[in-house]
């Protein structure tokens, strides 16, 4: 059969609806699966349609005009589509559903309390939904703030794929990239350069999150140099996200770093041969460093999901009041924490537990 798949926004969102993917195959030997993903998330996408879990992949970005929109509807008509699931709610993928020919749509429905009236309103009115859609999963938005110790945001998607298809409540398990072993070999010739092979690695990921709290220099420094005080202590690696930001580079500045490889943007510091920094990591550079540190300390976000694929331990750091919020996005495995920034002030007894 043929299914289609919104899933337009984040890496983590990706990953963390790729159960329903590996349900898929698993009850459709012959599934053909097409996905619509963006800017954002195109990268690992295509780690997904490589290893063979997707077989056409498509960025919406691309297709934001009319006539654009109207191309893609066309071809999409062309695919026979059997199911099609809406993971992302957003207007234009309903419309883009309700138009390629499929009679099986299935989508999550967030709610939320509307301002002017206080009362519940859905993403897509039940009313639509009830006509259009034939199996929705809606996300409790009203209680944003209540503390749920059971449900993790992956069970949602996985509960949808099992009302679309009729299958059983499983394991939730994050499709692993069949490509892990050739992200791996790349990264032990990483550490192998850096003569860490012995050592245990800490890794910081300090990408724009930061930027976006007005997180102070001082205190990201402090934490740098809590991990490494010791002499026999942890390798400390930095990373960055997609671009640098004015916290990057005052960093950078603070502890004099120099390149000691062109090809690979990697930099140790003048100040201590104990920190090093790479810069702009793919996503598959990415996977390969998570799948072979000790312990991550990151701002919540895409590397909290790849860490529960690997199984690799992290400290999930998150903004100040919002925990209970986000320990429904908590990652899908024991070896981790979350904690909010304010209580984030000693890095080292999270060593002492996973080191």
């Amino acid at each position: 059969m043929n299914y289609l798949l919104f899933r337009n926004d984040g890496i983590g969102d990706l990953i963390v609806s790729s159960d329903g993917i590996r349900r898929i195959n698993e009850y459709d030997e012959d599934a053909h699966i097409t996905l619509f993903c963006s800017n954002r998330n195109i990268e690992y996408a295509k780690i997904l349609k490589k290893d063979g879990y997707i077989h056409r992949l498509y960025n919406l970005d691309a297709y934001k005009t009319f006539n654009k929109s109207i191309k893609i509807i066309s071809l999409l008509r062309k695919f026979n589509l059997n199911h099609v699931f809406i993971l992302k709610s957003d207007w234009k993928n309903l419309i883009i559903s309700l138009l390629c020919g499929s009679k099986n749509i299935h989508a999550i429905i967030p709610n939320k309390i509307s301002r002017l009236t206080n009362r519940i309103i859905y993403k897509y009115p039940l009313f639509i939904s009830k006509i259009f859609i034939k199996s929705i999963e809606i996300i409790n938005s009203t209680e944003i703030n209540a503390h749920d110790s059971k449900t993790k945001m992956g069970e949602h998607y996985s509960t949808l794929f099992n009302k679309a298809l009729n299958l059983k409540k499983g394991k939730l398990e994050y499709l692993k990239p069949n490509s892990i072993h050739h992200f791996e070999d790349k990264t032990k010739t990483i550490f192998k350069l850096l003569k860490i092979n012995n050592r245990k690695v800490v890794l910081f990921h300090l990408d724009e999150k930061w930027d976006d709290i007005n997180c102070a220099k001082e205190f990201i420094i402090d934490i740098f140099e809590k991990i490494i005080k010791k002499k026999k202590g942890p390798i400390l690696i930095v990373t960055n996200g997609i671009y640098s930001t004015s916290l990057n580079k005052k960093i950078w500045n603070y502890y004099k770093i120099k390149k000691i490889n062109t090809k690979k943007n990697i930099y140790t510091s003048k100040n201590n041969e104990n920190i090093i920094f790479i810069k702009r990591l793919n996503i598959s550079e990415i996977i390969g460093i998570v799948s072979k540190v000790n312990l991550i300390f990151h701002m919540h976000g895409s590397l909290t999901h790849i860490a529960s694929i690997l199984k690799t331990p992290i400290i999930d750091i998150i903004r100040n009041n919002s925990y209970k919020y986000f320990y429904k996005w908590r990652p899908n495995f024991r070896e981790f924490r979350q904690v909010e920034i304010r209580n984030f002030s000693n890095p080292n007894k999270y060593i002492q537990k996973y080191l």
